[in-house]
């Protein structure tokens, strides 16, 4: 069974085409074998097909075959043969444009040399701090998202800046606890924060990346009901040091399920202030949600029961959770909405089995009916982790990261030559401009700023930077200014060190620039050989038109005049006066002039162009009451007022001229044009590199 074919083509914007690069072939629906039918792998090397001299190998084409359905894990053996067979003929296509690409030598020239260039610095940095920052951090939170702890926190404040004061206080409070001082009593008695002094330090349930990170990092050091044994350093808004105990850790289950809610009335307070609901309005919601329930009990499907008597936005879809939902986030990915509290603790009860449906839950909203259908251990927040990380600790990473690499290589700041070029410049400037490079001396730009392994950047290449470099302008001539410009200039340099063996280091990076190469190459080689021979042949269209122009027809369209107004009572008058004039369209005309309050209508005496009867237009109306030519419909709402409308006469179907018809057909027609040339194309390849499949190592795999 042939799967279904998707062709993605490259389009000329460079964007797009860097992202689509990776998938520059075929796309083929996955066609799974039986479970009884799971062959083994056949060895990576070996050859399925060749194209020239050019060995295609089952690792090549299945790695090409993941990237195209975005799945790493399936296997190409455990594909049907015919979709097999078929994807390898549109790769081996792909390959064959990929040789008459460099056969042209469009590799070589100077313009797709520069783009591929520019495309690598820009993808680079990115993909560095992807891979040794925030892929490895957000399968840590990932992995710990697997649990949910309760903690208790006790604050030591940092006052007036004596951070010798509150460390020893932090200490001193540690020995007590280790000493039998019960946890509660201290955090009641000695917190700083209001908030943990009321609730005895104990924390409500917690994930990853729900709390201060350093608290986090110290909690999957600890053991349960230990206390992490050191201060935890903290610079919130309110610096200060964190004692923190482990009281529980736990499996964090998410749930699917369905609900109903049926809401309380809103009540105010003379002065407008909200009031909670009356206890006779509360017993009556429930007394409804409970005949609700009861309708559940004898056989309603919930999902029905919850479109008929839901009174929230999942009402229409069956009360569904839109996504997982846990007792620490509520929904996963990035969903903010949360049940109320008493909905969570019916959810998550320890006895709580999936296929469970609750009592009738009373909240301080309404009243909630639940049944939890399915469940499973963590949630897919790969996107929303990777969000948080990015906006909330990759900038602090980055920051001690490249610090690290430049401590790593040696990186000094020369002071004395930075103290020389403040000296020499005028600080009280806004910005370093060409008269400022003009007082360094010539031995002072020779002078080395900064270094490290294998980078110097002298006063004259700062200088330079300074003058040329967009994103250092905002740098004042001060010592902090300069001292900042300089950091940016060498995390550049350092970066550029890193990125530099990019390919080397990372495999997937440089089959990432293969690929981006390749769909220049083919985007370039099908521009010349197929799009720019893609003009419109005004004889072949006819030719093709002819044998198929029957299909081609008119809509029936309705000739009109209308006069709208916003008001009935004058519609009403104006109409009464039509069925009272002798000469009807004479004055419809005249009163359309004066009247109608259409915008540019008055001058066109009402008169629209001509429309097919579809729903919600005029000549709708007229095809529903059997309106005659001539006939006046009396007024009837239409578009926020009133229409009294004439039909003048009807257009019938009829068979489209060749130019009528063209935009109907000219993109199959173009489509067919485009495949003709392309196999032509292919084919004249095939001649000039021969291609082989091996059918009997093919058949010995997809048997």
């Amino acid at each position: 069974m042939t799967g279904n074919i998707l062709w993605l083509s490259i389009p000329k914007n460079f964007i797009q085409y860097s992202v689509l690069c990776c998938i520059a072939y075929a796309c083929i629906v996955v066609e799974r074998l039986d479970a009884q039918q799971v062959r083994s792998q056949p060895e990576g090397n070996t050859v399925l097909a060749r194209v020239g001299k050019e060995a295609i190998t089952y690792k090549m084409l299945e790695d090409a075959y993941r990237k195209n359905i975005n799945n790493k894990s399936v296997r190409l053996v455990d594909v049907s043969a015919d979709s097999v067979r078929d994807f390898l003929n549109l790769y081996i296509n792909y390959r064959l444009k990929i040789h008459d690409a460099r056969a042209r030598g469009y590799d070589k020239r100077p313009e797709i040399v520069q783009e591929i260039q520019q495309n690598r610095a820009s993808l680079a940095a990115p993909y560095l701090f992807e891979r040794v920052l925030v892929s490895p951090r957000v399968d840590t939170s990932l992995a710990r998202r697997r649990t949910q702890f309760r903690i208790g926190l006790i604050f030591i404040k940092i006052l007036d800046n004596d951070t010798a004061r509150a460390y020893k206080r932090s200490l001193a409070i540690l020995e007590a606890l280790k000493k039998g001082a019960d946890f509660r009593t201290i955090a009641k008695d000695s917190s700083d924060d209001e908030y943990f002094r009321a609730l005895g330090g104990e924390m409500p349930l917690l994930t990853s990346d729900k709390i201060v990170r350093e608290i986090e990092d110290a909690v999957f050091r600890t053991k349960v009901g230990a206390i992490y044994p050191k201060p935890i350093r903290s610079n919130l808004t309110v610096p200060g040091y964190y004692i923190m105990k482990l009281l529980s850790i736990e499996p964090r289950i998410a749930v699917r399920g369905r609900y109903i809610v049926m809401k309380l009335p809103a009540r105010t307070a003379p002065n407008g202030s909200p009031l909670p609901p009356s206890p006779e309005d509360s017993l009556a919601v429930f007394r409804r949600a409970d005949s609700v329930r009861t309708l559940i009990l004898r056989g309603l499907d919930f999902a029905e029961a919850a479109k008929q008597f839901s009174e929230d936005a999942y009402a229409e879809y069956g009360g569904i959770f839109p996504a997982y939902y846990t007792e620490t986030t509520g929904y996963v990915n990035g969903l903010r909405y949360r049940f109320p509290e008493e909905v969570d603790k019916w959810l998550f009860a320890p006895d709580r089995k999936n296929g469970d449906m609750s009592h009738v839950i009373s909240t301080f909203n309404g009243m909630y009916i639940v049944r939890r259908d399915s469940s499973k251990i963590g949630g897919d927040d790969r996107e929303e982790l990777k969000r948080f990380y990015k906006r909330v600790h990759f900038e602090a990473d980055k920051r001690r990261f490249l610090d690290s690499v430049k401590k790593a290589r040696k990186y000094s700041i020369n002071i004395k030559a930075l103290n020389a070029f403040l000296q020499a410049v005028d600080t009280t400037r806004p910005s370093f401009d060409s008269a400022q490079k003009v007082r360094l001396s010539a031995q002072l730009l020779k002078e080395t700023l900064a270094k490290f392994t294998g980078y110097m950047l002298t006063i004259n290449g700062f200088a330079d930077s300074l003058l040329t470099r967009s994103d250092l302008r905002g740098y004042s001539l001060t010592r902090q200014g300069m001292m900042q410009a300089i950091e940016k200039l060498t995390d550049i340099a350092i970066t550029d060190v890193l990125v530099s063996t990019l390919e080397k280091d990372y495999p997937e990076f440089a089959a990432l620039m293969k690929e981006f190469e390749e769909g220049i190459l083919i985007f370039r080689v099908e521009e010349q050989e197929i799009w720019s021979k893609m003009k419109f042949d005004t004889a072949r269209a006819r030719a093709y038109y002819e044998p198929i122009k029957e299909r081609f027809k008119t809509q029936e369209l309705y000739e009109f005049a209308e006069i709208w107004v916003s008001s009935d009572s004058l519609a009403q008058a104006l109409y009464k006066r039509l069925q009272a004039a002798k000469n009807r369209t004479v004055l419809f005309d005249s009163l359309a002039t004066e009247y109608t309050e259409r915008a540019g209508f008055k001058e066109r005496k009402g008169k629209w162009d001509p429309l097919p009867a579809i729903e919600y237009t005029i000549p709708h109306e007229f095809k529903k009451r059997k309106t005659a030519i001539g006939d006046i419909l009396p007024p009837f709402k239409f578009q926020g007022g009133y229409s009294i409308a004439r039909l003048d006469g009807i257009q019938p179907v009829r068979m489209k001229t060749f130019e009528e018809a063209i935009p109907d057909f000219a993109a199959q027609f173009q489509d067919m044009v485009q495949k003709e040339l392309t196999q032509k194309w292919l084919d004249s390849l095939r001649a000039q590199y021969p291609v082989v499949i091996e059918e009997q190592v093919f058949r010995t795999i997809w048997k």
